[in-house]
């Protein structure tokens, strides 16, 4: 079986590569001495029920390695990552 282009890919299968890619390159990082924080800014937005799981496991397998910032606007969905949630208010 070929590969398929990058462009051939869903969305969210173009998402969540993304998200990976960063969790790999964080862990690279922590391996080598040099720990940073993962950002995901909105990410997995177009992710399915059954793959934002799968996704969450891994965020939470990395998370055990090096920090793991997601900021979002989808409280809901991303509550089961049970994370200390954080918010900004206005005054």
């Amino acid at each position: 079986m070929e590969p398929l282009p990058f462009e051939y890919l869903s969305h969210g299968t173009r998402e969540q590569i993304a998200v990976i890619v960063r969790v790999a390159l964080g862990r690279l990082l922590a391996n080598r001495g040099t720990p940073i924080p993962v950002l995901l800014d909105d990410a997995l937005v177009f992710s399915d029920d059954n793959r934002i799981e799968r996704m969450f496991d891994a965020l939470t397998q990395a998370a055990e390695k090096h920090q793991v910032i997601v900021l979002t606007c989808r409280d809901r969905v991303f509550q089961s990552l049970g994370a200390r949630r954080l918010r900004i208010e206005a005054e």
